[in-house]
């Protein structure tokens, strides 16, 4: 046991004193690039910032329940109360004017906490020449104090484009289904 054990530590003094004494590699720089030097031949292009378009959209200073709360039902009152100028930056340009007007409408909508709608059905709005058609809205609870202020917000907003010239807001489905 005693002849195993030393001759393992020979083997590791040995290791050690003749391990050291290894010759450095040397490389030949012929066949490398410079550390500069593009390998591609390629210019380094910078990417361009992704393109944004600038939505506008008009909201109240005031919450919509000071105009619209069940006993007032003053959607005159709330519409003209719609003079805060908000924006919204999105990716994308050459945007079509149905995609600028649920941008509008949503965020309208969103900010004024009157996004029932919107966030229930994505395909809520449609336009034909220069009319803008509402899908027919379900009752529940309250649709009525929801109406009240939403009505004014999304023709509002929807108006600021000057390729809609009208907004019919639709009670019928069929009528719904039968626009292209």
């Amino acid at each position: 046991m005693k002849k195993i054990a030393l001759f393992f530590l020979a083997a590791i003094v040995l290791t050690l004193t003749f391990g050291c004494n290894a010759k450095p590699v040397t490389v030949s720089n012929q066949n490398i690039a410079p550390l500069n030097q593009n390998l591609n031949s390629q210019p380094i292009v910078t990417p361009e910032p992704p393109k944004t378009e600038v939505i506008n959209y008009l909201v109240s200073e005031d919450e919509y329940t000071k105009y619209c709360n069940g006993g007032d039902m003053d959607s005159a009152g709330y519409q003209k109360s719609l003079t805060n100028k908000m924006t919204k930056t999105v990716e994308g340009t050459n945007l079509t004017l149905l995609e600028k007007t649920y941008l509008a409408v949503n965020a309208a909508s969103e900010q004024a906490n009157l996004n029932n709608i919107v966030e229930a059905d994505n395909n809520y709005l449609k336009i034909s020449g220069q009319t803008v058609y509402i899908k027919p809205v379900d009752g529940w609870a309250g649709v009525s104090i929801f109406l009240c202020a939403w009505q004014p917000l999304v023709e509002t907003n929807l108006l600021q484009f000057p390729e809609i010239k009208k907004i019919e807001w639709l009670n019928d489905p069929q009528k719904w289904q039968d626009i292209n």
